[in-house]
């Protein structure tokens, strides 16, 4: 618990949540251990050096924003200079100039955008085969590009809140096909907002009680609910999807 009051300018009074998220931004502190029981977020702060043992040192911040760039390229590159400049919340020049001192790849995306791979990422991928999940609320998954049309179609509505946040998602062979809730015992049941496949609807009630067990009855509570988690939809019709 911390009871502190700090000074600022002209007045101005700092609260417990603002002097942690000082001690955060500086690196002095960090979440450490959760002192409650899955799904409740109640973790203790402790200091950086503790949590981690040989806290890193200090970057200058042309180096933090490449390093920053780096990993999201790791991540989920290609992704557009756009992608980028949203998820960092950053400016254009910070972007390119990191971009550049990775030595990043320019590639075409379907549609005509350019993208950006690390220079060791460049090789083509291989076909995975098929493949169904379903993902929590806010995963990086769902979240870590601005244009998100490639994998979202016309679903965008549907699966975020007002606020832009996602709610749980439902997907196939890299699209979203809808989301997933859990009724009031905790099973949980898949919301399709297209038409799939006869195999991968088999793939989606296989993940759904493989899910419901890991649960345990546990029911997951979220203030981020997208309107399909929300509201009924109708049940797309049985058959093959178009895609």
């Amino acid at each position: 618990m911390i009871d502190v009051k700090v000074e600022g300018s002209a007045g101005e009074i700092w609260s417990a949540p603002r002097v942690l998220t000082h001690l955060g931004a500086t690196a002095d502190i960090m979440r450490g251990a959760n002192t409650a029981r899955f799904p409740v977020s109640r973790p203790l702060w402790t200091l950086t050096r503790h949590w981690l043992d040989d806290a890193p040192t200090d970057l200058e911040s042309a180096d933090g924003y490449r390093e920053i760039v780096r990993r999201w390229l790791h991540s989920f590159g290609p992704g557009t200079e756009d992608d980028i400049v949203w998820w960092l919340g950053s400016t254009k020049t910070v972007v390119r100039a990191a971009l550049a001192e990775l030595e990043a790849v320019a590639v075409s995306l379907d549609g005509g955008d350019t993208g950006w791979l690390l220079p060791d990422d460049v090789a083509t991928v291989p076909d995975s085969g098929p493949w169904v999940a379903l993902l929590p609320v806010l995963d990086p998954t769902i979240m870590g590009w601005k244009n998100r049309d490639f994998y979202l179609g016309p679903h965008r509505n549907q699966l975020f809140d007002t606020r832009g946040n996602a709610g749980t998602t439902a997907w196939v062979d890299g699209r979203v096909v809808g989301c997933w809730i859990q009724d009031e015992t905790g099973v949980v049941h898949v919301r399709l907002l297209e038409t799939v496949s006869a195999s991968a609807r088999r793939s989606f009630d296989a993940e759904a009680a493989r899910l419901t067990e890991w649960l345990g009855g546990v029911r997951i509570g979220t203030g981020y609910v997208s309107q399909a988690m929300r509201h009924d939809v109708p049940e797309p019709p049985a058959g093959t999807s178009a895609r």
